[in-house]
């Protein structure tokens, strides 16, 4: 599974948004992966947010969803360039 850091994203309002290249300097798919608070050192475990809108049509191939699965409104989400 995939490790980041907080850090390697911009966070607005719960939302953490990252270009696939800077997190892994190339283009791969991957459906789950943990991030690593810099602040409180927790680590969280997010997957595909599958029941998020346009999550079936794949978001029109410009990015993917991730969530916690926590329910608190904390997203991710990887712009695929």
């Amino acid at each position: 599974m995939k490790q980041f850091t907080s850090d390697q994203f911009n966070w607005k309002n719960g939302i953490g948004t990252a270009e696939l290249s800077s997190l892994l300097g190339m283009t791969e798919s991957f459906s789950r992966f943990t991030i690593k608070s810099t602040r409180t050192n927790h680590t969280r475990t997010y997957e595909l947010d599958t029941q998020s809108p346009g999550y079936e049509d794949g978001w029109d191939g410009e990015f993917k969803q991730y969530t916690d699965n926590l329910f608190d409104g904390t997203k991710v989400i990887i712009w695929n360039y």
